[in-house]
Protein backbone atom coordinates (compact mmCIF):
# COMPACT_ATOMS: atom_id res chain seq x y z
CA UNK A 1 0.00 0.00 0.00
CA UNK A 2 1.47 3.31 -0.78
CA UNK A 3 2.26 6.14 1.86
CA UNK A 4 -0.82 8.32 0.94
CA UNK A 5 -3.25 5.56 0.55
CA UNK A 6 -2.13 4.59 4.51
CA UNK A 7 -2.05 8.02 5.29
CA UNK A 8 -5.77 7.82 4.40
CA UNK A 9 -6.56 4.60 5.76
CA UNK A 10 -5.52 5.45 8.90
CA UNK A 11 -7.65 8.76 8.82
CA UNK A 12 -10.68 7.03 8.31
CA UNK A 13 -10.11 4.52 10.88
CA UNK A 14 -9.94 7.77 13.11
CA UNK A 15 -13.65 9.16 11.69
CA UNK A 16 -15.00 5.33 12.02
CA UNK A 17 -13.67 4.90 15.41
CA UNK A 18 -16.26 7.51 17.56
CA UNK A 19 -18.81 6.33 15.12
CA UNK A 20 -18.67 2.45 15.47
CA UNK A 21 -18.42 2.61 19.25
CA UNK A 22 -21.44 4.45 19.60
CA UNK A 23 -23.40 2.03 19.30
CA UNK A 24 -21.89 -1.25 20.61
CA UNK A 25 -20.17 0.74 24.04
CA UNK A 26 -23.22 1.44 25.78
CA UNK A 27 -25.75 -1.26 25.39
CA UNK A 28 -23.91 -3.59 28.52
CA UNK A 29 -25.35 -0.50 30.10
CA UNK A 30 -28.82 -0.40 29.16
CA UNK A 31 -30.21 -2.44 32.44
CA UNK A 32 -28.69 0.08 34.93
CA UNK A 33 -30.05 3.37 32.11
CA UNK A 34 -33.34 1.55 32.50
CA UNK A 35 -33.46 1.71 36.30
CA UNK A 36 -31.67 5.06 36.68
CA UNK A 37 -34.20 6.67 33.83
CA UNK A 38 -37.12 4.71 35.50
CA UNK A 39 -38.01 4.15 32.06
CA UNK A 40 -39.11 0.75 29.87
CA UNK A 41 -37.09 -1.59 27.93
CA UNK A 42 -39.15 -0.27 24.82
CA UNK A 43 -37.56 3.59 25.69
CA UNK A 44 -34.22 2.67 26.34
CA UNK A 45 -34.44 1.16 22.47
CA UNK A 46 -35.82 4.47 21.85
CA UNK A 47 -32.10 5.52 21.98
CA UNK A 48 -30.75 3.73 19.77
CA UNK A 49 -33.66 3.63 17.03
CA UNK A 50 -33.42 7.40 17.54
CA UNK A 51 -29.88 7.66 16.99
CA UNK A 52 -30.05 5.60 13.82
CA UNK A 53 -33.30 7.93 12.36
CA UNK A 54 -30.72 11.27 12.94
CA UNK A 55 -28.01 9.07 10.82
CA UNK A 56 -30.78 8.69 8.22
CA UNK A 57 -32.00 12.06 7.95
CA UNK A 58 -28.29 13.44 7.88
CA UNK A 59 -26.91 10.90 5.17
CA UNK A 60 -28.27 12.26 1.97
CA UNK A 61 -28.07 15.66 2.52
CA UNK A 62 -23.84 14.85 3.39
CA UNK A 63 -23.53 13.24 0.17
CA UNK A 64 -23.88 16.06 -2.45
CA UNK A 65 -22.78 18.61 -0.64
CA UNK A 66 -19.88 17.08 -0.31
CA UNK A 67 -19.83 16.20 -3.76
CA UNK A 68 -20.33 20.30 -4.37
CA UNK A 69 -18.05 21.62 -1.97
CA UNK A 70 -15.76 19.00 -0.90
CA UNK A 71 -15.66 16.38 1.93
CA UNK A 72 -12.98 18.38 4.62
CA UNK A 73 -15.84 21.08 5.59
CA UNK A 74 -18.74 18.70 5.46
CA UNK A 75 -17.05 16.41 7.99
CA UNK A 76 -15.91 19.27 10.42
CA UNK A 77 -19.59 20.24 10.68
CA UNK A 78 -20.92 16.75 11.22
CA UNK A 79 -17.61 16.00 13.90
CA UNK A 80 -18.98 19.18 15.70
CA UNK A 81 -22.35 18.18 15.93
CA UNK A 82 -21.17 14.47 16.96
CA UNK A 83 -19.32 16.32 19.97
CA UNK A 84 -22.28 18.97 21.07
CA UNK A 85 -24.80 15.65 21.01
CA UNK A 86 -21.91 13.55 23.06
CA UNK A 87 -21.78 16.15 25.38
CA UNK A 88 -25.68 16.58 26.15
CA UNK A 89 -25.43 12.47 26.30
CA UNK A 90 -22.95 12.73 29.16
CA UNK A 91 -24.92 15.55 31.32
CA UNK A 92 -28.49 14.35 30.44
CA UNK A 93 -30.20 13.92 33.50
CA UNK A 94 -34.08 13.37 31.73
CA UNK A 95 -34.72 10.49 28.63
CA UNK A 96 -35.95 13.61 26.80
CA UNK A 97 -32.36 15.34 26.95
CA UNK A 98 -30.78 11.75 26.52
CA UNK A 99 -33.16 11.83 23.20
CA UNK A 100 -32.16 15.07 21.97
CA UNK A 101 -28.35 14.15 22.90
CA UNK A 102 -28.55 10.80 20.95
CA UNK A 103 -30.15 12.23 17.77
CA UNK A 104 -27.58 14.82 17.34
CA UNK A 105 -24.89 12.27 17.69
CA UNK A 106 -26.69 10.33 14.55
CA UNK A 107 -26.41 13.19 12.94
CA UNK A 108 -22.47 13.49 13.29
CA UNK A 109 -22.24 9.91 12.97
CA UNK A 110 -24.19 9.83 9.29
CA UNK A 111 -21.65 12.39 8.29
CA UNK A 112 -18.36 9.79 9.30
CA UNK A 113 -20.11 7.22 7.90
CA UNK A 114 -21.14 8.63 4.40
CA UNK A 115 -18.13 11.02 4.09
CA UNK A 116 -15.72 7.95 5.19
CA UNK A 117 -16.92 6.04 2.84
CA UNK A 118 -16.33 8.50 -0.08
CA UNK A 119 -12.90 9.32 0.99
CA UNK A 120 -12.59 5.63 0.68
CA UNK A 121 -13.29 6.14 -3.26
CA UNK A 122 -12.10 9.49 -3.94
CA UNK A 123 -8.26 8.54 -2.37
CA UNK A 124 -8.56 4.37 -4.19
CA UNK A 125 -8.94 3.28 -7.12
CA UNK A 126 -11.91 0.96 -7.56
CA UNK A 127 -10.05 -2.12 -6.91
CA UNK A 128 -7.81 -0.86 -4.47
CA UNK A 129 -10.65 0.62 -2.83
CA UNK A 130 -12.43 -3.08 -2.68
CA UNK A 131 -9.04 -3.93 -0.90
CA UNK A 132 -8.98 -0.89 1.38
CA UNK A 133 -12.60 -1.69 2.37
CA UNK A 134 -11.84 -5.55 2.98
CA UNK A 135 -9.27 -4.05 5.70
CA UNK A 136 -11.64 -1.91 7.40
CA UNK A 137 -13.74 -4.57 7.76
CA UNK A 138 -11.01 -6.58 9.46
CA UNK A 139 -10.01 -3.40 11.66
CA UNK A 140 -13.10 -1.98 12.03
CA UNK A 141 -14.66 -5.15 14.01
CA UNK A 142 -11.84 -5.44 16.29
CA UNK A 143 -12.58 -1.98 17.75
CA UNK A 144 -16.35 -2.77 17.67
CA UNK A 145 -15.43 -6.23 19.76
CA UNK A 146 -13.50 -3.97 22.05
CA UNK A 147 -16.37 -1.25 22.73
CA UNK A 148 -19.09 -3.88 24.53
CA UNK A 149 -15.63 -5.12 26.72
CA UNK A 150 -14.84 -1.96 27.50
CA UNK A 151 -18.44 -0.51 27.58
CA UNK A 152 -19.25 -3.25 30.21
CA UNK A 153 -15.89 -2.63 32.27
CA UNK A 154 -16.46 1.29 32.56
CA UNK A 155 -20.83 0.60 33.46
CA UNK A 156 -19.27 -1.77 36.23
CA UNK A 157 -16.81 0.27 37.61
CA UNK A 158 -17.58 3.51 37.05
CA UNK A 159 -21.53 3.67 35.75
CA UNK A 160 -23.27 4.45 32.73
CA UNK A 161 -21.99 7.95 32.12
CA UNK A 162 -18.31 6.61 31.89
CA UNK A 163 -19.42 4.90 28.31
CA UNK A 164 -20.48 8.79 26.96
CA UNK A 165 -17.87 10.41 28.26
CA UNK A 166 -15.53 7.64 26.33
CA UNK A 167 -17.39 8.67 23.28
CA UNK A 168 -17.31 12.23 23.68
CA UNK A 169 -13.69 11.78 23.83
CA UNK A 170 -13.10 9.53 21.18
CA UNK A 171 -14.83 12.15 18.81
CA UNK A 172 -13.06 14.90 20.11
CA UNK A 173 -9.70 12.92 18.98
CA UNK A 174 -11.05 12.96 15.28
CA UNK A 175 -12.03 16.15 15.00
CA UNK A 176 -8.45 16.80 15.97
CA UNK A 177 -7.53 14.72 13.78
CA UNK A 178 -9.21 15.90 10.84
CA UNK A 179 -8.60 19.48 11.51
CA UNK A 180 -4.86 19.06 11.38
CA UNK A 181 -4.33 15.89 9.22
CA UNK A 182 -7.09 15.54 6.62
CA UNK A 183 -6.48 17.30 3.55
CA UNK A 184 -8.94 17.29 0.99
CA UNK A 185 -9.42 14.45 -1.56
CA UNK A 186 -12.19 15.55 -3.96
CA UNK A 187 -10.36 17.91 -6.52
CA UNK A 188 -12.21 21.12 -7.62
CA UNK A 189 -12.67 19.55 -11.41
CA UNK A 190 -14.42 16.90 -9.90
CA UNK A 191 -16.61 18.23 -7.89
CA UNK A 192 -20.73 18.68 -8.94
CA UNK A 193 -22.02 22.29 -8.41
CA UNK A 194 -24.62 22.68 -5.65
CA UNK A 195 -27.55 22.81 -7.48
CA UNK A 196 -31.56 21.45 -6.40
CA UNK A 197 -32.20 20.10 -9.93
CA UNK A 198 -29.14 18.14 -10.31
CA UNK A 199 -29.28 16.75 -7.16
CA UNK A 200 -32.90 15.19 -7.35
CA UNK A 201 -32.12 14.29 -10.59
CA UNK A 202 -29.46 11.93 -9.24
CA UNK A 203 -31.29 11.07 -6.36
CA UNK A 204 -34.14 10.17 -9.08
CA UNK A 205 -31.08 8.23 -10.85
CA UNK A 206 -30.40 5.89 -7.62
CA UNK A 207 -33.84 5.70 -6.57
CA UNK A 208 -34.86 4.37 -10.27
CA UNK A 209 -32.12 1.64 -9.90
CA UNK A 210 -33.20 -1.86 -8.99
CA UNK A 211 -29.76 -3.13 -9.11
CA UNK A 212 -28.97 -0.15 -6.43
CA UNK A 213 -31.46 -1.20 -4.33
CA UNK A 214 -31.35 -5.10 -4.27
CA UNK A 215 -27.80 -4.50 -3.15
CA UNK A 216 -28.93 -2.01 -0.72
CA UNK A 217 -31.88 -4.13 1.02
CA UNK A 218 -29.52 -6.83 1.15
CA UNK A 219 -26.60 -5.12 3.34
CA UNK A 220 -29.55 -3.58 5.46
CA UNK A 221 -31.06 -6.32 6.32
CA UNK A 222 -27.99 -8.45 7.26
CA UNK A 223 -27.43 -5.48 9.13
CA UNK A 224 -30.71 -4.99 10.79
CA UNK A 225 -30.88 -8.65 11.65
CA UNK A 226 -27.37 -8.42 13.62
CA UNK A 227 -27.83 -5.13 15.69
CA UNK A 228 -31.58 -5.99 16.63
CA UNK A 229 -30.18 -9.30 18.42
CA UNK A 230 -27.33 -6.95 19.90
CA UNK A 231 -29.75 -4.67 21.52
CA UNK A 232 -32.68 -6.94 22.07
CA UNK A 233 -30.31 -9.28 24.17
CA UNK A 234 -28.98 -6.69 26.30
CA UNK A 235 -32.06 -6.39 28.30
CA UNK A 236 -33.25 -10.29 27.46
CA UNK A 237 -30.39 -12.23 28.56
CA UNK A 238 -29.20 -10.02 31.58
CA UNK A 239 -32.90 -9.19 33.22
CA UNK A 240 -35.08 -12.21 31.79
CA UNK A 241 -32.00 -15.31 31.35
CA UNK A 242 -30.23 -13.84 34.90
CA UNK A 243 -26.81 -13.42 32.89
CA UNK A 244 -24.39 -11.83 34.57
CA UNK A 245 -23.46 -8.46 33.32
CA UNK A 246 -19.82 -9.13 33.63
CA UNK A 247 -20.38 -11.82 31.05
CA UNK A 248 -22.96 -10.54 29.01
CA UNK A 249 -20.28 -7.94 27.02
CA UNK A 250 -17.99 -11.24 26.21
CA UNK A 251 -21.19 -12.30 24.07
CA UNK A 252 -21.52 -9.57 21.67
CA UNK A 253 -17.65 -9.77 21.61
CA UNK A 254 -18.13 -13.20 20.54
CA UNK A 255 -20.92 -11.96 17.39
CA UNK A 256 -18.39 -9.28 16.53
CA UNK A 257 -15.50 -12.41 16.11
CA UNK A 258 -17.71 -13.71 13.82
CA UNK A 259 -17.41 -10.91 11.69
CA UNK A 260 -13.38 -10.03 12.36
CA UNK A 261 -13.06 -14.01 12.09
CA UNK A 262 -14.79 -13.47 8.01
CA UNK A 263 -12.42 -10.05 7.40
CA UNK A 264 -9.50 -11.80 8.03
CA UNK A 265 -10.31 -15.28 5.54
CA UNK A 266 -12.19 -12.72 3.15
CA UNK A 267 -9.17 -11.30 0.62
CA UNK A 268 -7.55 -14.87 1.12
CA UNK A 269 -10.43 -16.57 -0.15
CA UNK A 270 -11.56 -14.25 -3.11
CA UNK A 271 -8.22 -14.44 -3.96
CA UNK A 272 -8.54 -18.29 -4.21
CA UNK A 273 -12.16 -18.81 -5.16
CA UNK A 274 -13.26 -16.00 -7.09
CA UNK A 275 -15.36 -13.45 -6.22
CA UNK A 276 -19.12 -15.54 -6.95
CA UNK A 277 -18.25 -18.33 -5.14
CA UNK A 278 -17.05 -16.44 -2.07
CA UNK A 279 -20.44 -14.64 -2.11
CA UNK A 280 -22.50 -17.85 -2.19
CA UNK A 281 -20.51 -19.37 0.69
CA UNK A 282 -21.49 -16.09 2.67
CA UNK A 283 -24.66 -16.69 1.83
CA UNK A 284 -24.65 -20.48 2.67
CA UNK A 285 -23.16 -19.19 6.11
CA UNK A 286 -25.85 -16.57 6.76
CA UNK A 287 -28.72 -18.56 6.03
CA UNK A 288 -27.89 -21.38 8.15
CA UNK A 289 -26.90 -18.96 11.04
CA UNK A 290 -29.95 -17.15 10.61
CA UNK A 291 -32.47 -19.97 10.13
CA UNK A 292 -30.50 -21.96 13.11
CA UNK A 293 -30.96 -19.24 15.19
CA UNK A 294 -34.76 -19.54 14.64
CA UNK A 295 -34.89 -23.12 15.06
CA UNK A 296 -32.79 -23.13 18.71
CA UNK A 297 -35.33 -20.45 19.68
CA UNK A 298 -38.07 -22.69 19.84
CA UNK A 299 -35.81 -25.80 20.82
CA UNK A 300 -33.68 -24.01 23.60
CA UNK A 301 -35.35 -21.33 23.64
CA UNK A 302 -33.51 -19.88 27.07
CA UNK A 303 -30.07 -20.89 26.52
CA UNK A 304 -28.02 -17.62 24.86
CA UNK A 305 -24.99 -19.34 24.07
CA UNK A 306 -26.60 -21.78 21.74
CA UNK A 307 -28.34 -18.84 20.08
CA UNK A 308 -25.15 -16.70 20.39
CA UNK A 309 -23.43 -19.45 18.55
CA UNK A 310 -25.91 -19.44 15.98
CA UNK A 311 -25.98 -15.69 15.48
CA UNK A 312 -22.07 -15.67 15.50
CA UNK A 313 -22.28 -17.87 11.95
CA UNK A 314 -24.67 -15.55 11.11
CA UNK A 315 -22.20 -12.16 11.23
CA UNK A 316 -19.10 -14.55 9.30
CA UNK A 317 -21.67 -15.53 6.25
CA UNK A 318 -22.48 -11.85 6.45
CA UNK A 319 -19.19 -10.31 6.21
CA UNK A 320 -18.35 -11.97 3.43
CA UNK A 321 -21.77 -10.42 1.61
CA UNK A 322 -20.97 -6.88 2.75
CA UNK A 323 -17.58 -6.74 1.81
CA UNK A 324 -18.64 -7.77 -1.25
CA UNK A 325 -21.97 -6.39 -2.64
CA UNK A 326 -21.18 -3.43 -0.85
CA UNK A 327 -18.61 -1.71 -3.05
CA UNK A 328 -20.38 -3.66 -5.60
CA UNK A 329 -22.76 -1.07 -5.05
CA UNK A 330 -20.83 1.85 -4.80
CA UNK A 331 -19.84 1.13 -8.39
CA UNK A 332 -23.01 0.84 -10.57
CA UNK A 333 -23.35 4.62 -10.28
CA UNK A 334 -20.13 5.36 -10.32
CA UNK A 335 -20.25 8.84 -11.01
CA UNK A 336 -22.27 10.29 -8.13
CA UNK A 337 -20.70 8.21 -5.10
CA UNK A 338 -21.51 11.04 -2.77
CA UNK A 339 -25.25 10.32 -3.67
CA UNK A 340 -24.93 6.63 -3.42
CA UNK A 341 -22.75 6.34 -0.03
CA UNK A 342 -25.43 8.62 1.71
CA UNK A 343 -28.41 6.14 0.43
CA UNK A 344 -26.56 2.90 1.30
CA UNK A 345 -25.40 4.87 4.75
CA UNK A 346 -29.23 5.89 5.10
CA UNK A 347 -31.25 3.54 3.93
CA UNK A 348 -28.94 0.40 5.95
CA UNK A 349 -29.70 2.78 8.81
CA UNK A 350 -33.27 3.51 8.34
CA UNK A 351 -34.28 0.27 7.59
CA UNK A 352 -32.14 -0.78 11.21
CA UNK A 353 -34.12 1.74 12.90
CA UNK A 354 -37.46 0.70 11.84
CA UNK A 355 -37.06 -2.96 12.77
CA UNK A 356 -35.71 -1.82 16.19
CA UNK A 357 -38.49 0.11 15.90
CA UNK A 358 -40.95 -3.37 15.71
CA UNK A 359 -38.72 -5.33 17.74
CA UNK A 360 -38.89 -3.14 20.53
CA UNK A 361 -42.97 -3.26 19.89
CA UNK A 362 -42.79 -6.78 20.28
CA UNK A 363 -41.00 -7.40 23.18
CA UNK A 364 -42.41 -9.85 25.32
CA UNK A 365 -39.68 -10.88 27.36
CA UNK A 366 -38.74 -14.22 25.17
CA UNK A 367 -36.33 -14.75 22.21
CA UNK A 368 -39.45 -15.25 19.35
CA UNK A 369 -39.82 -11.68 18.33
CA UNK A 370 -36.07 -11.69 17.59
CA UNK A 371 -36.31 -15.00 16.17
CA UNK A 372 -39.04 -14.07 13.84
CA UNK A 373 -37.14 -10.88 12.55
CA UNK A 374 -33.83 -12.79 11.75
CA UNK A 375 -35.91 -15.70 9.88
CA UNK A 376 -37.86 -12.83 7.81
CA UNK A 377 -34.60 -11.29 6.79
CA UNK A 378 -33.18 -14.08 5.90
CA UNK A 379 -36.69 -15.15 3.75
CA UNK A 380 -36.39 -11.49 2.28
CA UNK A 381 -32.69 -11.94 1.26
CA UNK A 382 -32.12 -14.83 -0.02
CA UNK A 383 -34.56 -14.37 -3.20
CA UNK A 384 -33.37 -10.41 -3.49
CA UNK A 385 -29.60 -12.25 -4.08
CA UNK A 386 -30.28 -15.00 -6.54
CA UNK A 387 -32.58 -12.44 -8.65
CA UNK A 388 -29.50 -9.86 -8.64
CA UNK A 389 -27.42 -12.38 -9.64
CA UNK A 390 -29.57 -13.78 -12.54
CA UNK A 391 -29.57 -10.09 -13.81
CA UNK A 392 -26.35 -9.23 -13.52
CA UNK A 393 -25.37 -12.47 -15.37
CA UNK A 394 -27.64 -11.09 -17.88
CA UNK A 395 -25.87 -7.96 -18.46
CA UNK A 396 -23.11 -8.79 -18.43
CA UNK A 397 -22.96 -10.99 -21.36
Amino acid sequence: MKRSELKYLLLIIVVFIAACIETDIYLPAFPDMMLFFGASEGAIQGLLTWNFIGICVSGPLYGPLSDAIGRKKPLMVALGMFLLGSIITLVADSMDLMLVGRILQGFGSGGCFTLGTAIIFDAFQKDRAISALNKLNTIIPLIMAAAPLLGGWLNHAYGFRSNFLAIALFVLLSLIVCLFFFGETLPKEKRTPFNSKTILRDFKRAFSNLAFWQVTVVVSLLFAGYISFLSGTAVLFVVEFGMSKAVFPFVQAAILGGWVAGSLLLDRVIAKWGHLKVKKIGTIFCVMGGFGFALLSFLTPRDPYLLTACMTLYAFGANWIIGLYFPEGMEILPDIKGVTASLLTSARLLIAALILGLSSALYNATIYPLAGIVFATIVIILPTLIYYEKRRVIYSE
